[in-house]
């Protein structure tokens, strides 16, 4: 049984359940049955990941802990985390918690390097892209795969875009902070930049953006693959 710490956002761990089912029902399920046991803990009291690792707010590690063993009490036998940036920390907490856990950005990683991609943009919280921890992944995955990050300019418009993805503005399409319209404009950028893959590096982002390419260079969605990886587990 999966067990999923959600709540960040909430959107998104929604969104996941949502995913999953689809490929399900798309895969040939017909009855409730042929669906995955999961148990969804929407962590919503746990600090920022992004803004502890910004240097700016208290650990997430512990919370992520305390919930990790509970789902463990439940029945999980893995788990995985509807978050890119708590990624930092997936060492530790398996071996806090005593539990494997689906590695979402090793899978992303993989799945560039499938898609024959070299230079990739990356759209993620700014406590992932100031420590880099996807580097570190795609080197493992391919040594000349190479990330491109938003200008600071733009990354201003990803943090921006995360957060109205949570609140009422992606309900505002005629809005200048309207979500998809500040990614849309963040890929632009990248694709000025001559990335040939651009990968979106948020859960929180599929909420509101989750287009399968952008301008002709392929488009890989980090939620999207974690529901494949829960689909197959």
């Amino acid at each position: 049984m999966i067990g999923v710490i959600g709540g960040n956002g909430v959107a998104a761990t929604n969104r996941l359940c949502t995913l999953v089912e689809e490929m399900k029902t798309k895969a040939g399920a017909f009855r409730d049955a042929h669906h995955p046991e999961m148990i969804i803990w929407q962590a919503t009291q746990v600090p920022s990941r992004s803004m502890f690792l910004e240097g700016r707010g208290e650990s997430f590690i512990p919370g992520y802990v305390e919930v990790g063993r509970k789902l463990k009490e439940c029945g999980c036998t893995k788990l995985c985390m509807c978050c890119n940036t708590a990624h930092y920390a997936i060492s530790e907490l398996e071996v806090q918690i005593g539990l494997p856990f689906i590695n979402l950005l090793s899978e992303v990683a993989n799945e560039c390097n499938r898609l024959g991609a070299k230079k990739i943009g990356m759209m993620c919280s700014d406590g992932l892209g100031r420590i880099k921890l996807y580097d570190k992944y795609f080197t493992a995955a391919d040594p000349e795969m190479n990330l491109v990050y938003p200008s600071e300019e733009m990354q201003k418009l990803v943090t921006l875009g995360i957060c109205n993805a949570k609140n009422t503005k992606r309900y505002n399409p005629a809005s200048e902070e309207y979500p998809e319209r500040l990614f849309s404009k963040v890929c632009d950028h990248l694709v000025e930049q001559g990335v040939d893959c651009i990968v979106g590096g948020c859960t929180d982002i599929n909420a509101v953006f989750c287009p399968k390419e952008w301008k002709g260079v392929k488009y890989v969605d980090s939620l999207t693959f974690l529901a494949k990886r829960i689909v197959e587990e």
